[in-house]
């Protein structure tokens, strides 16, 4: 090879080892944008502004995209219990308030405590909502995320028609209301009555508990759980609703019923056959849809002690196999500000944000509500299952319902029942 030639090919070489330098420092510049998977549990006929949002984010966020997957909330704590401990699942799960402390316990989640003092959300963790079911033992896992409850639903101009100027304020006072309302084919008060193990009359027993000062268990001073209920509270409570079926004001047809979105109660408040129901707020807005005349929402009646409902809500955690924690942080914290709830029309968490937002009159009932609603931090803690009081509860009430058991005989068993479960809970 003659030192020409020799030249040439040294040439070469430096020329390509440049090339490639430049192709790998221009790779470097040019990065793939961070891919994260947010999770969500929601039918499609409630996310559309979540939708809206999430795209929202991609527009302005090049170098973060967020693919948004939906799944059914009876599969995804199944899913996640198979996928995290096999190192996938999302980046960012959506989670009902009730899973966090039990995905937390199994380590399903990320601990999100650092995240937050790095970089803490609008005002801070302290205006959050339903915190006591966001944390186990001294470490968040979950951020509250959307806040709902339960009030009533009414048509006014039915109310209105039977001289009945305001909203009941008491139970007392819906029980009167009812019998002015029933007339034909019109009842006064429909609500879900049936006794599956998850029927939602379980929420309405529990209201009417609390809101007379008791619930079925607690803590004592020493920290030892115990029933609270009295066979007495309990009859009282049966009673009551049971009236509404001894007087006529709902009709038996509730016995079979066990959710507020069967078409019965939507369709029967929409059409007036039912002048009261009760219904959270999506529900309440499909009804509205469907209603020729105007629906309004007020407070659950209170009770002989206080008013007062269940907190449910949802909340956002981050997958502790993620590889993008801080990325998935910044989401969240989208998902949580109010550019996101200009879109998604839920409640959310955050009581600065939800104080900030104007609500449509006729929901005025859920706006006064959600302050004075607890979670079911206590039954959740309890050595109880809360499916297991649930299922007790629902089927003692209903036996009186169906005129198997007097109000009296049903308590008294389920004063047992719960005493059983909290024995072999305990133990």
């Amino acid at each position: 090879m003659t030192g020409h030639q020799s030249r040439r090919r040294v040439a070469l070489i430096l020329t390509l080892v440049s090339t490639t330098a430049l192709m790998c420092a221009g790779g470097a510049l040019a990065q793939e944008p961070v891919q994260l998977t947010f999770r969500q549990f929601d039918p499609p006929s409630d996310t559309q502004g979540l939708v809206k949002a999430v795209d929202a984010w991609n527009e302005s966020h090049p170098d973060i995209q967020v693919k948004m997957e939906t799944m059914g909330g009876s599969d995804t704590l199944a899913q996640l219990a198979r996928e995290i401990p096999a190192g996938g699942g999302p980046d960012v799960q959506h989670l009902a308030f009730i899973w966090t402390r039990d995905l937390a316990k199994s380590g399903l989640l990320l601990p999100l405590d650092d995240l937050i003092a790095q970089d803490p959300p609008n005002v801070g963790i302290d205006d959050f909502l339903a915190l006591d079911l966001a944390r186990e033992g001294d470490k968040i896992y979950g951020v509250p995320w959307t806040a709902d409850t339960f009030s009533m639903a009414y048509r006014p101009d039915l109310l209105e028609a039977a001289g009945i100027d305001s909203f009941p304020s008491t139970w007392d006072d819906l029980t009167a209301a009812a019998k002015t309302l029933t007339k034909g084919d019109q009842y006064g008060f429909c609500f879900p009555a049936g006794s599956s193990p998850d029927s939602a009359f379980w929420f309405l027993a529990n209201y009417y508990l609390w809101s007379n000062g008791s619930t079925l268990v607690d803590q004592d001073s020493s920290g030892a759980w115990q029933i609270v209920a009295t066979a007495d509270d309990l009859a009282k409570d049966m009673a009551y609703f049971n009236g509404f079926f001894e007087d006529g004001s709902t009709s038996e047809d509730m016995i079979t019923i066990n959710s507020w979105t069967d078409p019965v109660i939507v369709g029967g408040l929409a059409r007036g056959d039912c002048a009261i129901t009760f219904f959270p707020p999506q529900t309440f807005r499909v009804t509205e849809e469907q209603s020729q005349e105007p629906l309004m929402t007020a407070e659950i009646p209170a009770g002989s002690k206080k008013r007062i409902s269940h907190l449910g809500g949802r909340a956002l955690g981050i997958n502790p196999n993620s590889e993008h924690p801080k990325e998935s942080w910044e989401f969240i914290k989208y998902l949580l500000s109010p550019e996101t709830f200009e879109s998604y029309k839920q409640y959310p968490a955050q009581k600065s944000i939800l104080d900030a937002i104007d609500f449509p009159a006729s929901e005025d009932g859920f706006v006064k509500m959600l302050p004075q609603a607890i979670t079911f931090e206590r039954y959740i803690s309890s050595p109880i299952r809360v499916t297991s009081l649930q299922k007790v509860v629902n089927a003692r009430f209903g036996a009186v319902f169906s005129g198997q058991s007097s109000p009296e005989e049903a308590a008294a068993a389920l004063v047992s029942d719960l005493e059983s479960l909290l024995e072999r809970g305990s133990n």
